[in-house]
Order: C-alpha cells, then structure tokens, then sequence
C-alpha cells in the first residue's frame, strides 16, 4: 500500500485513487505501518460507494440515522412530527472523507479477476506478445522464385504462397554442383495433419564420412603401390636438376692389354693415348673395369672411341661399336646398359643414372674397323656423378 500524493489516502501503486480519482503511480510514498490492533482501511474503503454517499449526505446537510432518506414502497403519510434533524458539520479537507468504519460497513469485494489484496501491490501485466513468423528455409534447387515478393515455392504451386503473385515467369532455382550436393541438407516431405512421422535414420554423416575416406584413402593407397615409381620420378627429377661432378676410378684393370697400350693409358686424362687388347681382332669379350673408393650415383659414361681424336689416326686401328655396360652395387646387385657407339672421333656422351655404384665393367661386344692385324682401342673413359 501507498499514499495518494493528492488526497493522502491509501492506494494501490498502478490503479486510480478511490478518493480523488487520480492515478497512484509506482514511485509513491509506502503507507505507515498500522499499530497495534488497529484498523487500516482497505484501499478506497473509505471513499466506497456506501462512504461516498454518506458524505455527500453529509453535504447536502442530510442525516445519516437509521431512518429512510424517501419513502418505501406503500409508504402512507406519517401522522408523526418530522424529526428535527442536527445538523452535521461539512468536511472542510478531503483528509475528513477518511473517517474508522468497521470492516463489516463498507462492501465486501467479490473475488474475481478485479480483486486486490490490501497487502499485496498489483502485479503489472505485461502487453501480449506479437507473434513471431518462423524462419524460413532457402530455397531449395528447382524451387520457383517469386518476383514480386522473393519466397521460394514448390515447383507445382501456380501462384505464390506469400503474395498470391502468378508463379508463370518465376525464376527456377538451379542445382548446385554434385561436391557441394554431399553437404547440402535435403528438404523432408512435411507430414499431413494428425499424420505422425516416421522415425528415418540420417545416412548423410556415415556417408559423407565414407567420402572422406575414399578421398583419404585413395590417394595413400596409390602412392604405396607407386612407391618405386614415385621414388624414380623424385630421382629422375634430381638427376636432371643437378650438375655431374667427375669422378675418377682407385684402380683400373683390363682383361687383357697389348704391352704399348695398358689399361691405364684409358683414364690418364689425354686422347692420344689408347687402351687395346692383347690379340687382334674384334676385341668381343675384351672389357675395361674401374673399381672406385665408394658407392655413387653414377649420372653419365663419356667415351672417346678409336686410337686418336684425330681422324686419320682414328680410322688407323678398330673402334668400339658397341659397349656392354655392367654396374655393381656394394651388395652385389648388377645393372646393366648397352651403349651404341658412332664411328666418329671425339668423346661420346651417355645418360646412365645409376645408383649405389662400386664397380664399372665397359665390355667390347661389336666393332667398327676389325681385321687380322687390328686391334680395338678406347683412347679414353670419363665417369660422372651426382652431387
């Protein structure tokens, strides 16, 4: 309970005073505690309709005795002297409206949606809610697109279902492309009222982790099987960017060697010098070998054919047709290449690219040039590495 900051009665916060009629707002002054055993009137008690009329009563100089201020019905003419009625002083402040009238004087309240406890404020009520429109999903590929309003709708409506806009030059959703498909969420038919609907397992997470895998896994799968090829690429690559370094043979032996012409005279470094076998002919079976300090990848085998770089000299004795070429690993794997020669002076080049590379064997297996008395000479052998 509160005080009327116009009449001084005691009003509920919210409502309109009982007394003067004005609204009692929320920030007014609380009303004093009662004392003990006393009476508190209830809110607008004393400014009731019963207290009201007595006061205007009062007003107009009325009494307020038990008699009736008209006549009853079959009321007849009184024989009595009309009482003298004593006069009552006017209230001079609304203050005096608000007079102690016993709790069974004043009208009791009903209970109903309009009564309020006299120690309990009234609860303000909140204005309704307005209602909120549900989010609406995107349009879904092959929906039409209204022009007028922008809804997407089934592609067997006619008209729009927001607008009621003729659906007959309506923009049609196109579908996106199949990856973006596997994450899209499809539309589920809506059940028909009191329908209820069946209870369908989602396949789109086990599927799309399926496609994870496959892509995952397909990738891992071909390399393992392509491991050898993919390691030769990677190889082939690195050969191909690197520049040769020259190496050069710790020993150097011949299967057989002609008394001016040694083995060793096919690596010193000059092309007017030759190796040649011992007998004549056309040296098939004859070979060089160079053993060296340690493995390598061997990139390229420069050859210099014939007894000279100079021509007349070259065309004097047999020249190399062609080499049989036998790589040997530390563990003893072999690697074989056959190098065709031209009868031409001058160094001859050869991509190899072996690796893991201890022992080379050059075998003479055809020549250019043999007779009786010839025999075939290598004037010189290069060998090149890998970095």
């Amino acid at each position: 309970m509160v005080i009327c900051e116009h009449c001084g009665l005691a009003g509920v916060p919210g409502e309109f005073c009982g007394g003067c009629g004005n609204f009692v707002p929320w920030d007014a002054r609380p009303a004093p505690a009662p004392p003990a055993g006393g009476t508190v009137p209830a809110a607008g008690s004393a400014v009731g309709p019963a207290a009201a009329g007595g006061a205007d009563r009062g007003r107009r100089g009325e009494g307020t005795g038990g008699a009736s201020s008209g006549p009853g019905p079959f009321a007849g003419p009184s024989t009595e002297p009309p009482a003298t009625a004593t006069p009552t002083a006017a209230p001079t402040t609304a203050s005096a409206t608000a007079v102690e009238v016993p709790a069974a004087a004043g009208p009791t309240p009903a209970p109903g949606v309009g009564a309020v406890r006299p120690d309990q404020p009234a609860e303000p009520v909140a204005p309704p809610a307005a209602p909120v429109r549900p989010a609406e999903e995107p349009p879904e590929p092959g929906d039409l697109i209204c022009g007028n309003c922008g809804a997407g709708n089934l592609p067997a409506r006619k008209f729009c279902r927001r607008c009621a806009q003729s659906l007959q030059d309506a923009r049609v959703v196109p579908r996106p492309p199949w990856w973006r498909r596997l994450t899209t969420r499809r539309r589920r038919p809506q059940p028909a009222a009191g329908d209820r609907p069946r209870a369908v397992r989602s396949w789109r997470r086990p599927r799309l982790l399926v496609v994870l895998l496959l892509v995952v896994a397909l990738p891992l799968t071909a390399c393992w099987l392509l491991r050898d090829q993919l390691a030769a690429g990677v190889e082939t690559v690195r050969d191909r960017v690197a520049t040769p370094q020259q190496i050069h043979a710790v020993t150097l032996k011949a299967s057989s060697e002609s008394p001016d012409h040694p083995a060793r005279l096919a690596a010193d470094g000059t092309t007017d010098r030759y190796w040649a076998p011992a007998r004549p002919g056309d040296g098939r079976g004859e070979y060089l070998e160079a053993e060296f300090a340690g493995p390598f990848r061997l990139l390229d085998v420069v050859v210099h054919p014939g007894a000279s770089a100079n021509a007349e000299q070259f065309l004097a004795a047999a020249r190399p047709q062609a080499l049989l070429l036998t790589m040997t690993a530390p563990d003893g794997r072999v690697t074989t290449r056959t190098l065709t020669l031209a009868d031409t002076p001058g160094p001859q080049r050869f991509h190899v690219a072996v690796g893991a590379v201890l022992r080379i064997r050059l075998t003479v297996d055809a020549a250019y040039g043999t007779g009786q008395d010839r025999r075939v000479a290598v004037a010189e052998v290069e060998f090149f590495k890998r970095p």
